[in-house]
Formats: C-alpha cells, sequence, structure tokens
C-alpha cells in the first residue's frame, strides 16, 4: 500500500496545539481506530505531505515541522525502505516496476515568491530534483518495465483552486521533470513512465503527451493517476477541468465519494511490452478502471514507433 500523504489531519477541525504530543496523539487515533487492523497486515509506504504539518506547508524546517516530523519518523518512515540520515524521498524496485517516492514539502520554496514559471522557484530543491532526474535516466534491469514516481501533490494543472500548492505552482521545474520523462520513451528499452498522486480529495486521471512536432515520439506520453481520499470527507464542489489548447489531457475524473483508493495490476504481453492496469474503487466498489502500454523497445522518435505503440 503507497499511502500518498495526509494520514492524520493535525488541523482538521482544529489545530489544539503544535507540539508533538499533539502530533503524536494524531496517530495514535487513526492506529487505535477499529478500521485499522483489517489492514494493518498490509505492507505501508509513506510519504509525508501537508496536513501531517500544517496546511499548504511550504516553510521548510521551520516551527512547527521539527514538533511533526519527529512522530512522523517514528510512525512511518521507520517502515519504510532506506533513505540516507535526513533524507524523506526514497526509491526501490518491486516485481516489474521501480518507484520515487517524493518529499514536497521538505525543500520547496515557498509558492509566494514568484510566479510558476520562475527558475527560482522549486517543488523538490536541488538534491532531490537530482536524485529524481538520475532516477528516470537510469537504465532499469531487465524485467523491469515501468518508472513510477510518486507525489504527495497533483502533477496535472487541472487542479483550478487552490493549485498554486500543486505542481502547477512550480511550472518551471514540472517541465525539466516531463521531458527527462518523455525521454524514457526514447530510448528504447521499452520502459514507461507513470506518476501517482493524492491530496485533492477527488480523483483525476491526466495524461501529458509530448509537444506536437517534437523529438519525443507519442508513445512517451506520461500519465498521472491522482486519487484521494481513503476515509475523509470529498469536495461538494468541482475544482478540476481541462483548458482547451493546454497540454494537460483530462482521461477521466470522478470528484464524488468519501473513500477513494486506486490498484495498480502490472502484466507483461507476448510482444514484449508491458501493461498497465488502473482500477478505482469508491466508497468500496470499482467504478473505472484504464489500461496504459509500454512504449515500443525502439529507440527514437518515429511515426513507426508510435504505430506499433497504438
Amino acid at each position: 500500500m503507497l499511502f500518498l500523504g495526509d494520514f492524520i489531519y493535525i488541523d482538521v477541525p482544529l489545530r489544539l496545539s503544535s507540539e508533538s504530543d499533539n502530533y503524536r496523539r494524531e496517530y495514535r487515533n487513526v492506529y487505535d481506530s477499529p478500521e485499522w487492523p483489517p489492514v494493518s497486515s498490509i505492507p505501508w509506504l509513506h510519504v509525508l505531505d501537508d496536513h501531517e504539518i500544517a496546511n499548504d506547508w511550504d516553510k521548510n524546517t521551520t516551527p512547527p515541522y521539527p514538533a511533526a516530523v519527529d512522530p512522523w519518523h517514528h510512525y512511518q518512515t521507520s517502515v519504510n525502505p532506506p533513505a540516507p540520515p535526513g533524507i524523506s524521498y526514497f526509491e526501490f524496485t518491486q516485481g516489474l516496476a521501480s518507484f520515487f517516492l517524493m518529499d514536497t514539502r521538505r525543500w520547496r520554496t515557498s509558492e509566494a515568491v514568484a510566479d510558476a514559471f520562475s527558475a527560482e522557484k522549486s517543488m523538490l530543491g536541488a538534491d532531490q530534483l537530482a536524485s529524481l532526474l538520475t532516477f528516470l535516466s537510469r537504465r532499469e534491469p531487465d524485467g523491469v518495465k515501468w518508472k513510477v514516481v510518486v507525489s504527495s501533490v497533483p502533477f496535472t494543472k487541472n487542479w483550478r483552486i487552490n493549485n498554486a500548492d500543486t505542481w502547477a505552482g512550480y511550472l518551471h521545474e514540472r517541465q525539466t521533470v516531463l521531458e527527462a520523462m518523455w525521454s524514457v520513451g526514447t530510448r528504447g528499452d521499452g520502459v514507461g513512465v507513470v506518476v501517482l498522486s493524492g491530496d485533492r480529495h477527488e480523483f483525476a486521471a491526466t495524461a501529458f503527451p509530448p509537444p506536437r512536432n517534437s523529438h519525443w515520439p507519442l508513445s512517451a506520453t506520461v500519465h498521472e493517476f491522482s486519487t484521494s481520499p481513503l476515509s475523509m470527507f470529498y469536495l461538494p464542489v468541482r475544482t478540476y477541468w481541462e483548458v482547451e489548447g493546454e497540454d494537460d489531457i483530462c482521461i477521466k475524473y470522478i470528484p464524488d465519494g468519501n473513500s477513494k483508493f486506486g490498484a495498480v495490476e502490472i502484466s507483461n504481453t507476448a510482444g514484449g511490452q508491458s501493461l498497465l492496469k488502473f482500477r478505482l474503487f469508491v466508497d468500496g466498489k470499482e467504478v473505472w478502471d484504464h489500461v496504459i502500454l509500454t512504449p515500443p523497445a525502439i529507440a527514437g522518435g518515429s511515426r513507426g514507433k508510435d504505430a506499433l505503440w497504438g
């Protein structure tokens, strides 16, 4: 189970204090709930988001971050794959996929520093960005067919309300990451890229095709599946929409439901490509699924390659 942040809601309905004991109490309340035992046998891996600290957190390690992150490390990251001391982003390989789980809170510059297209703004910070780009450029071992990038906030800019807190507020850096993702599809090793994200209390699937007439083939298209909440209120207003002429393409938008989670299944085809099937569950029922395919194992950006992908 990949849990993509907001495991606790320290400030909903009201923050009682900014002491570590208050944060610790919120984790205990979740783990002591009667709903927890049925899922406690599943391995859980966690990333950090704002409600483990404070709403829309963009103030690095200033208070209350130290008080918030102490119980976070004890309750959550102690079971994550190993990472260097002080580092809360990490990567691992499982079966047919390699994963990079980002920390979008600890190193981000303030939303108010500059506009979204400014090179001064960073969601990840220099070191984490370099680690992510290395992950994307690295050739995978035989048998690994997908690179899965995990973000606590949506990668798409199609969420139009309060989207400065998402990657929509950091579009210069997002473009750098997108171009690295598209380049995976030109190498010819048959590896695809998919983004999993959370945060918005709604579901949306979005495609990021490379620019037309660029050196990236259409088969290098990146897909995002953004799912939340697992157990929280849904938003009664609609906040996601595609704008004609922009590059983020809506595949599916399902806002309603107090409980949403996604299941990812990966399998290989007889032709050597790999299928990734995403299944969406809302309030305990499967309501939608979608299948994407890795690029063909042919180097370059030709139309013939796209024909094989299609």
